[in-house]
């Protein structure tokens, strides 16, 4: 025998469906106990999707629409596109016909339209990107410089001449830079005018009038 049998559960009613068997004995055991669902269920309404297609330019001026018309004929394509999407979202067309007329991203139609509502007329110049940001201070390519032009056994160093492998080792030792390659050092150097061969040699000599003699030959 099979029935439908009702439970409370936090103040709401819940259907089960009960198959239940009686024994010899007039014992009955219920089995297949199926769940069916509540009594009285709740439907959530679906929220509406947001419809990005039907936005507008605001209303133009007289000055913005002589730069709009100039714009349609630039020969810089990102201001073009641009002052067409403008003038046709001006004449109440929807995104998605602007996209077809120019044969564009839907996503790029709305993206104008944001953007000159928000800045007008600028928009139609593209930014500038943002250049990468410096790795080493101004104050840490002062100090390899300072470094690269003096000499290595002033430093405490054991040899006469620097390489950029030196260099390296000598800036990373001393903690000027934490790391740094010799591709970078040897841009660094270019950078700031030094010209860089393999390597920069300081000579030595017992000859007191040594500093003298060197700077007169090479001046």
């Amino acid at each position: 025998m099979a029935y439908i049998e009702t439970k409370t559960v936090g103040g709401r009613e819940y259907m089960y469906l009960r198959h239940s068997v009686r024994l010899p004995g007039g014992r009955i055991v219920h089995k297949n106990v199926r769940y069916l669902g509540p009594v009285k269920p709740v439907y959530k309404r679906k929220r509406k999707r947001r419809d990005n297609s039907r936005i507008f330019v605001r209303k133009l001026t007289d000055d913005e629409k002589h730069v709009l018309e100039k714009g349609k004929s630039s020969p810089a394509a990102f201001t073009r596109d641009r002052a067409r999407i403008i003038l046709f979202s001006s004449e109440r067309l929807s995104c998605l016909s602007i996209a077809g007329k120019l044969n564009c991203d839907v996503r790029k139609v709305r993206k104008t339209i944001k953007e000159f509502n928000e800045r007008g007329i600028a928009c139609l110049e593209r930014g500038k990107a943002k250049g990468a940001e410096p790795k080493f201070t101004r104050e840490q390519r002062a100090k390899m410089l300072e470094i690269a032009s003096t000499d290595p056994v002033k430093l405490g160093q054991h040899y006469t001449t620097w390489s950029l492998r030196k260099l390296k080792r000598y800036f990373e030792g001393e903690e000027v830079v934490e790391s740094i390659s010799t591709a970078s050092i040897r841009t660094i150097l270019k950078t700031e005018g030094m010209n860089w061969r393999k390597s920069k040699r300081f000579q030595y000599s017992n000859d007191p009038e040594f500093a003298k003699k060197n700077f007169e030959s090479t001046g």
